[in-house]
């Protein structure tokens, strides 16, 4: 590994990203903001910012899909489990 990293501007950096990632980013911010917005940060909402602005490149305006968090998910067993 190199001892000393070059910085790169954020801009620059996220047009490496595919689409998956794209999309990765951009949902988990968005369900932290739907949650509890003061969870998310100012670097977060800077890239953000940039993976939409990135994603508008790319795709004019169609809709960037939605990944479900995890937290969200329901089980069969979740449904069927008593409460006591």
């Amino acid at each position: 590994m190199p001892e000393h990293y070059i910085p790169v501007p954020l801009t620059q950096a996220i047009k490496q990203y595919d689409d998956q990632d794209l999309i990765e980013v951009i949902s988990q911010i968005e369900y932290r903001l739907e949650k509890n917005k003061y969870e998310v940060n100012e670097a977060a909402l800077c890239l953000y910012d940039a993976a939409k602005t990135e994603w508008l490149a790319r795709h004019g305006q169609k809709p960037c899909p939605r990944i479900i968090p995890p937290i969200e998910f329901i089980f069969e067993g979740d449904i069927y489990a008593e409460t006591y």
